[in-house]
């Protein structure tokens, strides 16, 4: 599928290939998913993770929850020495409940279609790009 009718639609999936085992890729994701040192809260399985945003900083240094924030959800398969990471990235099940219909709508009506899509880039689609980024790196350094 497409990567901007993904974006439309308000996911993003994606495949990471490594030579990491699966132990290490799931070490890896805990350490990374600490809440005590990063802004990002996560679990993991024996055969995946799940990975979201646990705040957003304001300027004025304050935090607050963002639920607008992109989640991950990954599975991992090992075959011969490599790693499978199948990630997909999307936004909160019930913010896409309530969001949903204001996007529908926005569609046919031309001039809020631009406001919704601002909002959309600031609050999920440039998070779920750094999000994706981070996981990348995360995911094929040594």
């Amino acid at each position: 599928m497409n990567k901007y009718i993904q974006r439309m639609l308000l996911f993003e999936k994606f495949e990471i290939q490594t030579s990491l085992s699966k132990k290490e890729i799931l070490k890896k994701v805990k350490s990374f998913a600490d809440p005590k040192y990063t802004d990002y809260y996560g679990s993991i399985s024996e055969n995946g993770f799940f990975i979201g945003e646990k705040n957003i900083k304001y300027y004025t240094g304050g935090h607050s929850t963002n639920s607008f924030a992109p989640i991950a959800k990954a599975e991992i398969n090992e075959k011969e020495g490599i790693s499978s990471v199948s990630v997909v990235i999307r936004m909160n099940i019930l913010v896409l409940v309530l969001f949903v219909p204001i996007y529908l709508v926005s569609l046919f009506l031309i001039i809020p279609f631009p406001i919704v899509l601002a909002i959309l880039y600031f609050a999920f689609i440039k998070p779920a790009k750094r999000l994706k980024t981070i996981l990348e790196e995360l995911l094929l350094e040594k």
